[in-house]
């Protein structure tokens, strides 16, 4: 049996900087919370549970705490009114693990908004990401996760606009976004998603078409995994997504469905 691996496997470049500053903060002596999970990957954050970081859920938490705190931001960034509490707090720390491409998003929303422009968002509104997004509008915001719901839009109730997508999400369906919107008389388009996934995108694509079988290794709550999965079941009618924590457990049942396939 052949086994193609993709070129593009394992943690993007943002990802990759928050569980450096994690590790980092830890080799340092601090007491290294984060506030919600870093990144979506169950296995990931068992180790650094591990090497000794704790998960808060409320910032409240930090006033029970008296260690040499050093709070990490996960990558998909917290809510600006979050941000600016902890700061109210003494003797922490803060590390910003946000992922860049996410910062400056959300720089480019709050500019704009900030000019009058309403903001148009492609994204899940129970994502992270577009939780913390949304937070740094200063005008009107409209959330659609489809070229469909640009259909919902009373557009002309909307005198200028900016259109901005979610990182993580599909490229095929935002350009149908940006072909439905882009001769409205004054809108703004920013091409955010990441570069990174774009090209996972492509690879799944590519790879898809040329196997029996996709085998996609994520968590069930991220982002990118299932946009993976969707991409290969348009391409592939055997697709298998095995959870990255039980991964050994479950790879066996994964080459039992293969030699049955075959």
């Amino acid at each position: 049996m052949q086994i193609i691996i993709s070129k593009y496997i394992g943690f993007c470049s943002g990802v990759k900087r928050c569980i450096k500053l994690a590790e980092e903060y830890i080799s340092k002596g601090y007491k290294v919370l984060a506030y919600g999970e870093l990144l979506h990957n169950e296995k990931e954050i068992e180790r650094l549970k591990k090497l000794g970081l704790d998960i808060i859920e409320d910032i409240q938490e930090l006033k029970r705490i008296n260690d040499k705190i050093a709070l990490i931001i996960r990558t998909h960034g917290i809510e600006k009114n979050i941000y600016q509490q902890i700061f109210n707090f003494k003797n922490i720390t803060v590390v910003d693990g946000t992922c860049p491409i996410v910062k400056k998003n959300q720089n480019i929303i709050n500019e704009w908004t900030s000019k009058g422009y309403d903001a148009i968002i492609y994204g899940n509104i129970q994502h992270p990401e577009i939780k913390a997004l949304v937070s740094y509008v200063a005008s009107k915001y409209y959330i659609i996760n489809s070229a469909d719901e640009v259909e919902s839009l009373k557009l002309s109730e909307i005198d200028k606009a900016i259109l901005i997508a979610q990182t993580t999400k599909e490229t095929q369906q935002y350009d149908k976004i940006i072909e439905k919107l882009k001769n409205f008389s004054n809108i703004k388009i920013f091409y955010s998603i990441c570069k990174e996934t774009i090209l996972r995108e492509k690879e799944t694509e590519t790879l898809s078409k040329q196997v029996d079988c996709v085998l996609v290794i994520g968590c069930e709550n991220s982002a990118n995994t299932k946009k993976l999965v969707t991409i290969a079941k348009k391409y592939n009618d055997n697709v298998i997504v095995l959870n990255s924590l039980d991964f050994k457990k479950n790879i066996n049942n994964f080459f039992f469905f293969f030699l049955i396939y075959k």
